[in-house]
């Protein structure tokens, strides 16, 4: 405990009371009901003694997860990181750091669209104590429940280190990875780690080559003639929800080229999956309520709210179509989706059912609602700029003689603009979250060689840093796809890291680690250019048809949902077909 002599009672005490205290809870939520009867009428003949051996418990952690994370909190402002101001609240006796954290100051927001334009000026050494230095830390401690410090990181020397050189020194932390096994299962590719991540990315990549994905382009083309014939029999004078139509849209692509499933999203009786996916994501919503659940699994997290019993239905759900999809595909063997790809590339059983089951989930859930979302906020961007609408279609038409010639696609300039600029303002994966295995040496721009204690949690601001105006501009905050008309992409180890070295030749020089809308090293996004593909696609496709508008004049705060992904919610555009 870092030399405090509390710890050589203290340490042996919390491991044996957390032990004992989770072998009862696990004993009594895994019981069979009869069982579990007789185990709690047991308990409560001898009250006092549970009792009192729960609160001895819960204090005795409490105090043990005050001091370790305060030890570490201190290792890391002895480097000169720099912590989020706190402002004192007389309701908790001045204690609020170590009980609520930064959790109820107004900026930075929890987890909500505003957070990453708040953070800006935190990561520049405004609004922290202790930064007193020439230039910008690129990192912050800020904390949570219990004074539990999270350490917000945006160096790219450090990103590159943390997430190529040493990418499996951090692993996604408990909290984090709560939320999103929920979702993926917890043995997908999202979530597994080391070795068996290695294991299952030598099993999925051939999935997502160029020669697996260009055969798959027709099917995700007849998906979006059935948006077409849906949009044609709405009157042109009414607005439709992009931000609801292309959720369906994506499930039903995601359905035909991955699982040789037809979700018949379009069908309002028949999106059964869709509707699951709604309740489970509002389920992962970041709140203080959430967060509490997530800390404590065993205790505030088996509380039956209305929200976790959809939740869990949303889940079931899910859970059973998949097996099904999986049954089918290996009755049929020479299928041409990526399931029966993944069946194949599994010849011999190195996945076992379970993986298969959680990788599955994996596709579902990362293929369909994270191209949703930047699907709505690319439609919308484009309704609310129609100059850059008309160069879009005028491009479309005078390169490509037909959609399905993808290769002439991907190279169209414009469109790749486009959706650049789409990802960098309305990342779906807007934050992500790592932690050290064990102390780890980390290279950073500001401070030298930074050593992190092993369990330090790391918050990655991936739209905090797409919002950076020393990397960006002064109008980072605006859409602009001709931004990326003076910018290059600097893939390597030069450090562009300082806003002084941005400008070369009148052209910005944008990092590796300044655009990661996919992240970067061996965790990077697997299914990016299945995403990519969809996004060319659905934009040339839609632009080509229809003249495009809205009476959304510009995105607020409230109009971007955070949870898992962040997605538009008010995406309301009005479709004109165009004359042919």
């Amino acid at each position: 405990m870092g030399g405090n002599h509390f710890s050589v009672i203290l340490d042996p005490t919390v491991a044996t009371l957390q032990a004992l205290h989770d072998r009862t809870v696990t004993l009594a939520w895994t019981l069979p009901s009869s069982e579990t009867t007789h185990f709690l009428t047991q308990i409560r003949a001898t009250p006092t003694v549970v009792t009192t051996s729960l609160v001895v418990c819960t204090l005795a952690w409490v105090l043990k997860e005050v001091m370790v994370t305060g030890r570490d909190a201190r290792k890391l402002r002895a480097q000169g990181v720099p912590e989020q101001k706190l402002y004192a609240s007389w309701w908790t006796l001045g204690m609020q750091r170590y009980l609520i954290g930064h959790l109820l100051e107004p900026s930075p927001h929890l987890y909500e669209e505003p957070r990453a334009r708040q953070q800006v000026p935190l990561l520049h050494g405004e609004h922290v104590d202790g930064w007193n230095r020439a230039g910008s830390p690129m990192m912050y401690l800020t904390r949570l429940f219990l004074g539990m410090p999270t350490l917000v990181l945006a160096d790219p020397k450090a990103l590159h280190a943390m997430l190529t050189l040493k990418s499996y020194s951090f692993t996604k932390p408990k909290l984090f990875s709560e939320i999103v096994s929920s979702v993926t299962g917890d043995m997908g590719m999202v979530m597994v780690e080391g070795d068996v991540h290695k294991r299952h990315r030598r099993i999925v990549n051939p999935l997502f080559s160029m020669r697996t994905l260009k055969p798959l382009v027709p099917a995700i083309l007849s998906s979006l003639d059935e948006f077409f014939a849906l949009v044609e029999h709405s009157p042109v004078s009414t607005p439709l929800p992009v931000h609801t139509l292309a959720s369906h849209l994506t499930l039903n692509v995601i359905g035909r080229t991955a699982m040789n499933y037809d979700f018949d999203a379009f069908n309002a009786h028949a999106s059964r999956i869709s509707a699951a996916y709604a309740d489970m994501l509002a389920g992962t919503e970041m709140t203080p309520w959430k967060m509490l659940t997530m800390q404590f699994p065993n205790t505030f997290g088996k509380i039956p709210t209305l929200t976790r019993r959809k939740f869990t239905n949303g889940f079931n759900v899910i859970e059973t179509a998949v097996k099904e999809m999986l049954k089918s595909a290996t009755a049929c063997p020479d299928g041409h989706t990526l399931i029966h790809e993944l069946l194949r590339q599994n010849e011999g059983n190195a996945l076992s059912e379970h993986e298969l089951v959680c990788e599955v989930r994996t596709f579902l859930a990362a293929g369909h609602e994270t191209t949703a979302s930047v699907l709505a906020s690319l439609v919308l961007s484009l309704a609310q700029h129609p100059e850059i609408q008309q160069e879009l279609r005028d491009e479309v038409e005078s390169s490509v003689a037909a959609l399905e010639d993808y290769d002439a696609l991907a190279k169209l300039p414009l469109l790749n603009k486009v959706i650049n600029e789409t990802l960098r303002l309305y990342p779906p994966a807007y934050i992500t979250f790592r932690a050290a295995v064990s102390d780890v040496a980390l290279p950073t721009t500001a401070l030298g060689v930074m050593e992190v204690p092993a369990g330090m949690r790391i918050e990655i601001p991936i739209r905090a840093i797409h919002l950076d105006p020393s990397i960006w501009g002064d109008d980072a905050a605006a859409w602009d796809p001709h931004r990326w008309d003076t910018i290059d992409q600097v893939h390597g180890t030069g450090d562009v890291s300082s806003a002084a070295n941005r400008i070369v030749n009148g052209r910005r020089q944008i990092g590796q680690y300044d655009f990661i809308p996919f992240l970067a090293g061996p965790r990077a996004c697997i299914g990016r250019q299945f995403s990519l593909m969809e996004l060319r696609l659905f934009a040339a496709g839609l632009v080509q048809r229809y003249k495009l508008s809205t009476d959304v004049k510009e995105v607020k705060s409230e109009d971007l949902f955070c949870a898992v992904t962040m997605r538009s919610i008010n995406a309301w555009v009005r479709f004109e077909r165009r004359n042919v």
